[in-house]
């Protein structure tokens, strides 16, 4: 690939490819700097490679595994911030907001009473909206047991609301 094919392939996907960094690791400087580090990997072989058909396709998958890697490498900073993001609203809450986040707080009430393992799975799915595989990518675990734990983890969750009600 020439360096003017690079440019066209990979350099004009810059943004797309930033958007997808951004949905799935959830920070804008970790996003940028997958961004950054993807693209320096390209142009280190882009002499060897044959332009890709479908750009847009080849940058969004490029980036995409990029970043799985990065989960996998950082998987405890993840699911720290997971742990530290998504707590329960203090005590102080007025009268009109509390309509607004009695359910979510019903919710993570929900997420607190599961262990770590189904509370980070069930994290990574419902918040961070990732696929079954990268649920596994990110946590070591089959796809197969995924899918286990998120039905299981579901199941619990329903079991609460229904007794909270």
């Amino acid at each position: 690939m020439t360096d003017g094919e690079f440019n066209r392939t990979v350099i004009s996907q810059y943004r797309q490819m930033y958007a997808t960094a951004f949905a799935i690791l959830r920070d804008p400087e970790d996003a940028s700097d997958a961004v950054q580090d993807t693209i320096s990997a390209l142009w280190l072989k882009h002499e060897q490679m044959e332009p890709p058909d479908n750009s847009q396709a080849f940058c969004n998958r490029t980036i995409r595994n990029h970043c799985i890697d990065r989960i996998r490498q950082n998987s405890k900073k993840y699911f720290e911030r997971i742990d530290t993001l998504y707590h329960l609203p203090s005590e102080t809450v007025t009268d009109s907001a509390a309509s607004l986040t009695s359910t979510s707080s019903l919710i993570m009430k929900c997420l607190t009473k599961l262990n770590d393992r189904h509370r980070k799975v069930l994290t990574l799915s419902i918040f961070s909206q990732l696929s079954n595989e990268e649920i596994s990518a990110a946590t070591g675990e089959t796809p197969e047991n995924v899918r286990v734990i998120l039905s299981r983890g579901r199941k619990t969750i329903k079991e609460y609301l229904k007794n909270e009600n």
